[in-house]
């Protein structure tokens, strides 16, 4: 493996080690749930699943669960003063 490929690796690791570095502002995912499987959207500050919990309430585990795998990287909404 040449030096510069390297060099790229030990970046990527020490990046992936910086989580604060990512911010995601669009991101769609199918989630495997337990019945069904799922379109997950987080476009605009805001989530959307296509399953009927999320139709109704507007959160889901689907959504919630997305949130902690993903943390501190998604867009952050101002909160409401």
């Amino acid at each position: 493996m040449d030096s510069s490929i390297i060099s790229k690796i030990e970046k990527a690791r020490q990046y992936a080690e910086e989580k604060d570095r990512v911010n995601i502002t669009s991101f769609a995912a199918t989630f495997k749930g337990n019945h069904d499987q799922y379109d997950v959207r987080f476009e605009d500050g805001a989530w959307r699943c296509d399953c009927h919990f999320f139709a109704t309430r507007e959160v889901c585990s689907h959504t919630m669960a997305l949130q902690r795998i993903l943390d501190e990287m998604l867009t952050k909404q101002p909160e409401p003063v």
